[in-house]
């Protein structure tokens, strides 16, 4: 009896085992993706198998336009049946279509075409698509024809079109879609760059994602690999640029040895700010921040600062130049510009700081329609000025506020005649009374010698009065 028992109840487990699905929890890991083990064998006329450890799912392998229809066909997989998840490996056809078996893609959950040969796709999918995984990836694609081809798949949630040659990503419904868009070395920044408006877009291996530069993207002469990270630092400077400014590419820094990278100009001009704007964006090569109502150059040292080539603040309230002392911008600028402010004094010794040699030929300072208080000493200023002709393009435009004149043509008799007379005066005056006290010296000691010698005094000291005080020589 408990031996009849025992094989019933075996019986009844085997049986229910067999009536449960296949165990398919490792197949829908990653969407769905086979290895190359799981197509169905050489010897087999039909290129396309279902699964028997996969639940719903199918392969179809070393397939071209006609095997593929052929192979499905011979599988029995059709709009009819349960099929849920297809791997494509190895195809190798000009122009997938994607009009071609809708049926049998409209049934898919997860749809995979991979490690192929495909040149491009043309078509687009049916609508009411339920794909959620899209898989594209290495596949040699060079461009997808229909701009709309993916907008029917409604339930999208990940996309890999890695390993390709694209040049474009079609069009896609953004609600919550992760992108794989890694090794496309023919991805133009510019699209990339459109892509980041795209909120909802999550991108993955990201350090494997790189576009090129070309003259429509900004105004780049050049054409360079460029890292994805550094495309999206530049679109999150522009989203999160200074209050009120605007932040855009300036150029491009190809540096031997390091990866390109964006340096980055601030616009500020004409925004009512009373102070220069803290803190600047990392990069920032470039500001402009003329037409304002600043007062000070103070922010000049501060960290953000440190990269800033380019300054143009005319047109502000700016009395003074002594903060660009001992500041990074000082030692590396490119072009400074304070026209049309307040100074009315110019620091020379601020100045003398600037280096002017050989390597900085192209370095530019503009101090004009600033009405300088002349004096004596604006002839040290004067002198500068005219040793740096080249590199000061507005010196007709620095004149004297108190007299009607370029401070490169100041006569500086008119300012420093006096003081430098009686500077002469007292010179010869010291000069003469040096003179009379070495005589004086000279005739007392010939008058001790002789009176030592012959014991008379010479004449005129014979012939001078005893005074009081003689005895004490005596």
């Amino acid at each position: 009896m408990m031996k009849f028992a025992s094989v019933l109840l075996l019986f009844l487990t085997k049986s229910v085992w067999t009536l449960l699905p296949p165990d398919d929890s490792s197949c829908y890991n990653h969407c769905y993706q086979q290895p190359p083990e799981a197509c169905p064998p050489v010897s087999n006329p039909c290129r396309c198998h279902r699964l028997t450890n996969c639940n719903n799912a199918a392969v179809c392998c070393n397939v071209n336009a006609f095997t593929l229809t052929e192979g499905l066909a011979c599988a029995n997989i059709s709009s009819t049946t349960d099929i849920k998840a297809l791997h494509i490996r190895n195809a190798t056809i000009e122009s997938f279509n994607l009009t071609v078996h809708q049926q049998v893609w409209k049934a898919l959950l997860y749809m995979t075409v991979t490690d192929g040969h495909i040149k491009n796709i043309v078509g687009k999918f049916p609508k009411a698509s339920k794909i959620s995984c899209l898989n594209l990836s290495s596949n040699h694609i060079n461009y997808i024809e229909e701009e709309r081809s993916l907008v029917s798949l409604y339930n999208l949630s990940f996309l890999d079109l890695s390993n390709n040659n694209l040049t474009q990503v079609p069009r896609i419904r953004m609600d919550n879609v992760t992108l794989d868009i890694s090794n496309n070395t023919n991805l133009p920044c510019s699209y990339l760059k459109e892509l980041f408006n795209m909120s909802k877009l999550t991108f993955i291996n990201e350090n494997k994602t790189f576009c090129f530069t070309s003259k429509d993207f900004a105004w780049f002469q050049t054409t360079a690999l460029l890292p994805f990270f550094q495309v999206k630092r530049v679109h999150e400077v522009q989203k999160n640029c200074v209050a009120n400014c605007t932040c855009n590419m300036h150029r491009l820094n190809l540096s031997q040895g390091k990866l390109p990278s964006f340096e980055v100009a601030v616009n500020c001009s004409g925004k009512k700010y009373f102070t220069l704007p803290v803190p600047l964006p990392p990069d920032t090569i470039l500001l402009d921040v003329s037409n304002n109502n600043i007062t000070s150059l103070k922010e000049l040292s501060h960290p953000s600062y440190q990269n800033l080539r380019y300054f143009y603040a005319d047109n502000n309230q700016i009395a003074s130049i002594q903060p660009l002392e001992g500041s990074k911008f000082i030692n590396n600028f490119d072009t400074l510009s304070l026209q049309r402010n307040k100074i009315k004094l110019i620091e020379t010794y601020v100045l003398d700081n600037i280096q002017f040699e050989r390597n900085f030929n192209q370095r530019k300072v503009k101090l004009g329609f600033n009405r300088i208080q002349c004096d004596c000493n604006t002839k040290k200023l004067k002198i500068w000025l005219l040793s740096k002709l080249s590199h000061i393009p507005d010196h007709d435009e620095i004149r004297c506020a108190n007299v009607d004149a370029k401070v490169t043509e100041l006569d500086p008799s008119q300012f420093c005649q006096s003081p430098q007379d009686w500077t002469y005066y007292i010179n010869y005056i010291i000069t003469g009374e040096v003179l009379l006290l070495v005589g004086l010296i000279v005739k007392v000691s010939y008058d001790y010698w002789v009176f030592t010698t012959t014991g008379y005094l010479p004449w005129p000291a014979s012939k001078m009065p005893r005074l009081p005080c003689d005895w004490l020589c005596e």
